[in-house]
């Protein structure tokens, strides 16, 4: 190895070559050899197997005849393979049979019978041992024996052949490369002579020859390149010494101006540090920095004289402890310490101070570390504010806020018992009203007493108005944000207004647009609110024509959508210029209206402050003797139908495919009846008038389809529905058509006429979807089957049916006038009531005997309706049982139901009382009252 590392690189390159290529070669050589020597012995095996299979095959006959001599002919016949040495033929007791040797010399056979077939491959030779069947049994076995003689022969003649190959490729090899290796080191032989002469001579002009254009080449070239550039710096040396001096001189006059330059640098900053000095000390705020042991470095003029010293100079080294109390200056040092110790910041900390009198003050500071090149913390900065005044000032403003709360507190109260003390002699003029209305009156009695009823309704709309509007200015108003069902909702609203509207003659239309979601999750009572209110004036604003409500999608993001309402109408309509001023409070469009309509100017102002808090905008079209139109948006979630309806009806099977005659003269309303009933997949047809339903239903009837069902209005122009039906019954072929008659409003009469006529659904505008789809359905039902069957009335209530049984209602009230009205009213529906003036009285009452439910009115003398709910649901947890509770009461406002259902309450009723809500409420528990009453009665059959 030392040899080789002391020789040329033209050696050392020559010998890597010659070792590498002999290496090679020895290794393909002996690669070749393992490979010719592993293919031999594949093919022996193979050859050997092929000979003995045939071999076998043909000595069979020879060992089931005895035949020795032709079994011997066979194994003779084995001479011609060289490579088979000997082979023997065993009978099937072992014994051999026949045998042969190539050389006589072999003595007896080494071999013994095979028991079964194998191939064995030692270091001598190989041994096939084959089994020979003939009838499917043993007949005897045949051996081969063979060795590698001609194997070993042609593995020496292989060697002999790379070993010559071997000498050869070295000799070309050794020649090859030292002709090649002196191209590589010509070069760098030549770039180390010129290298060594740069290094004795110094002389950097001497260039090393570029014989070409490889990594030589280019380190031939970078060589002459760092001579250049060797040479050039001697040159530039030797012009700087040549310039030396000159350039002193021109590096001293630098100097003097750059001195020049710093002075006046220097003045400027002291200027500058001037004015920031000047503007730190008339700063009112406290300014300061101190070191790591809290000593004073800086300070402005604020923190001088807080702290009673002349100048900031005199604070220069020193510490709290030397001007404040020490339980003061402890504070300070703890806090300024943390700051330095923690690395942290204190932002805007409030703690107590001392003011220059040695009074307490508060002051608002704030300190961050100073910190050196290194990060280390060398001290802190301190900006101060004394907030005396400010915190001062701010409780001041807490104790107005509060006074502000106890005025608003105090003006809620006053609202709710506003409320009450209203609405309970209210209740009593609306419910007398209402009961002496059902009585017989002469016309006169009558009209002076609807006229009672009406301004009591309007009373009643306006204390509404007002306690909405002060609740909105008082900020209470709070939203729900509940599941609901867009059309039940629309349909409801509307229903509650159809009697105004029929009162009017003004048709009253709702329509959903396709693609508006009808499940959402909002606000349904402010929603409704604002609906009754345009609606309202919608009716009360129109003499003739109609009032429509439509509801379209806006636009639909995700799970949000804004869903836009226009409530239109035919009324006498709005000024232009009146359009802006319209939704402000206590504004009318015209003041003659005030006069003639009645109204507080309220309504839209609620309208559009509910509309605005549901994130909406509301705004009005209109043209005088038009109509108008009233647009709002409001902002929803679409909800997925499984959250409210758990099986949500879909379209009825039983009404497809069924033709339909529509009879209306309203415009709107036949597109709306078409669109429900394509939605049904049903086949309508429209008609206008009932003449022109006639002609439909003559043309229909000569087609061979007459229709299945007629739709018509009760009234209308020239042919109303009646006169129409009655005609139809007249003509035996239109007689098998089922009839539904849609009406604006009940009257008198009309039930037994429908009856009489064979009208199979009487339905009241505007028409909600699940009514009419099950009004159709059970009509279709009855025509099918035989007899008399009742008439089908949608949203009718039988007030004089007698009820399956009665309820005996406590009812707690204190006010005579409301006693005598609820006792009235329940008694008609078959109740019977006991009185009581207060809690007392009623608990008494519920110790004497048992009811069934208790109108529990709230405030009461003595013991009210809260207490004395909650001295009988004490009194339930021993017996457990429980007595329905349900709040009869004027306060009205928001959260009074909820308070009233907390305090253990089952239900709650307004005052003034509405007959439909109590009879909702009845409803409820004679149902209950009837159940308990069946199960009773089963009891003794099931024993």
């Amino acid at each position: 190895m030392r040899f080789f590392r002391n020789a040329s690189i033209q050696n050392k390159l020559t010998i890597a070559v010659f070792l590498t290529s002999v290496i090679g070669l020895s290794l393909a050589g002996m690669g070749f050899e393992f490979y010719e020597k592993a293919s031999y012995r594949n093919s022996l095996v193979s050859d050997l197997e092929v000979h003995a299979t045939t071999i076998g095959s043909d000595a069979a006959a020879s060992l089931a005849l005895h035949d020795r001599g032709s079994a011997q002919a066979l194994l003779d016949s084995m001479r011609f393979e060289r490579q088979i040495m000997e082979a023997c033929l065993y009978d099937k007791r072992g014994n051999i049979f026949a045998e042969y040797r190539r050389s006589s010399g072999i003595a007896e056979c080494p071999m013994t019978a095979a028991l079964h077939e194998e191939t064995r491959i030692d270091a001598k030779g190989m041994t096939i041992s084959k089994v020979i069947s003939s009838g499917g049994e043993i007949a005897g076995s045949l051996v081969f024996l063979s060795d590698f003689s001609q194997l070993e022969a042609k593995t020496w003649k292989f060697r002999e052949v790379a070993a010559l190959v071997l000498l050869v490729s070295i000799l070309t090899t050794a020649f090859t490369s030292y002709r090649l290796v002196r191209l590589i080191t010509e070069p760098i032989l030549q770039l180390a002579e010129v290298a060594e002469k740069v290094s004795s001579k110094e002389d950097y002009t001497i260039r090393a020859y570029v014989l070409g254009d490889d990594e030589v080449g280019k380190l031939v070239g970078s060589f002459n390149q760092m001579l250049e550039g060797i040479q050039e710096r001697d040159a530039a040396l030797q012009a700087a010494r040549d310039h030396l001096e000159a350039r002193v001189e021109e590096r001293t006059r630098e100097l003097e101006n750059e001195v020049v330059r710093r002075g006046k640098a220097e003045e400027a900053l002291s200027i500058q540090r001037g004015r920031l000095r000047a503007l730190i000390d008339n700063v009112p705020d406290f300014m300061y920095v101190k070191d790591a042991d809290s000593r004073f470095l800086l300070a402005n003029v604020s923190v001088a004289k807080q702290m009673g010293v002349n100048s900031p100079d005199e604070l220069f080294g020193k510490t709290d402890f030397e001007f404040y109390p020490r339980e003061f200056a402890q504070t300070f040092f703890n806090d300024e310490q943390r700051v330095i110790l923690t690395g942290q910041p204190e932002v805007n900390r409030e703690e107590p101070g001392l003011d220059r009198y040695g009074n307490v003050s508060q002051v608002l500071t704030t300190k961050v570390p100073l910190r050196d090149k290194n990060g280390q913390v060398i001290g802190i900065a301190g900006v101060g504010r004394d907030i005396t005044a400010l915190k001062r000032a701010q409780e001041e403003m807490r104790k107005a806020r509060e006074a502000a709360e106890a005025a608003s507190r105090a003006k809620s109260e006053f609202l709710a018992n506003m409320s009450h003390e209203i609405r309970t002699p209210l209740n009593g003029v609306i419910g007398m009203t209402d009961l002496a209305l059902e009585t017989n009156l002469t016309q006169e009695q009558r009209e002076y007493l609807e006229t009672v009823k009406m301004s009591a309704d309007s009373l009643l709309t306006v204390i509404n108005d007002i306690l909405d509007f002060s609740k909105i200015e008082a900020g209470k108003i709070d939203l729900e944000a509940i599941n609901f069902d867009l059309r039940d909702l629309l349909e409801f609203t509307l229903k509650t207004m159809a009697v105004r509207a029929d009162e009017k003659g003004v048709e009253l239309l709702g329509d959903i647009a396709p693609g508006v979601p009808e499940l959402i999750r909002g606000d349904p009572s402010r929603l409704r609110q604002v609906l009754l209110n345009l609606v309202g004036n919608a009716i009360k604003f129109t003499d003739q024509g109609e009032v429509a409500v439509k509801v379209c999608l806006e636009c639909l993001e995700g799970r949000d959508c804004v869903l836009r309402f226009t409530v239109s109408d035919t009324g006498i309509g709005i000024p232009e210029d009146k359009l802006d001023s319209i939704f402000a409070p206590f504004i009318q469009a015209d003041s003659s209206t005030t006069r003639k309509y009645g109204g507080t100017g309220l309504g839209l102002t609620i309208c559009a402050r509910l509309v605005a808090m549901m994130g909406g905008a509301i705004w009005a079209e209109s043209k005088v003797e038009k109509g108008s139109q009233f647009h709002f948006t409001m902002h929803f979630e679409t909800v997925n139908p499984g959250e409210i309806k758990e099986d949500p009806p879909g379209e009825p099977a039983g009404l497809r495919g069924m033709r339909v005659l529509v009879v209306d003269d309203n415009q709107t309303n036949r597109r709306i009846l078409e669109e429900t009933l394509k939605h049904w997949q049903m086949v309508p047809t429209l008609a206008a008038s009932g003449e022109e339903a006639l002609r439909e239903m003559s043309f229909t009837m000569s087609s061979g389809k007459p229709f299945q069902l007629i739709l018509t209005d009760s009234h209308m122009p020239g042919m109303d529905g009646f006169a129409l039906i009655e005609a139809m019954r007249k003509m035996p072929e239109f007689s098998a058509a089922t009839i539904a008659m849609l009406k604006s409003a009940g009257h008198k009469g009309d039930a037994p006429r429908c009856e009489e006529l064979g009208v199979k659904a009487y339905l009241p505008k505007p028409i909600r979807q699940s009514e009419l789809r099950a009004a159709i359905t059970q009509a279709l039902e009855t025509t099918k089957q035989t007899g008399n069957m009742p008439l089908v009335a949608g949203n009718s209530r039988q007030n004089l049916t007698a009820p399956l049984t009665s309820l005996r209602i406590l009812l707690a009230e204190d006010n005579l006038v409301n006693q005598q009205l609820a006792m009235r009213l329940l008694e008609k529906r078959g109740h019977h009531v006991v009185v009581t003036a207060n809690g007392q009285e009623a608990l008494a009452a519920l110790d004497k005997s048992t009811f069934d439910l208790v109108l529990m009115d709230v405030q009461m003398p003595e013991m009210d309706g809260f207490e004395a709910t909650a001295a009988i649901r004490q009194k339930e947890k021993t017996n457990g049982q429980r007595l329905p509770i349900v709040a009869l009461t004027a306060h009205a406002m928001k959260g009074d139901r909820e308070k009233c259902l907390a305090a253990g309450m089952d239900g709650y009723l307004s005052k003034p009382l509405r007959p439909q809500e109590l009879d909702e409420v009845l409803d409820l528990y004679l149902a209950r009252s009837v159940e308990d009453l069946n199960q009773s009665e089963e009891v003794p059959t099931r024993e």
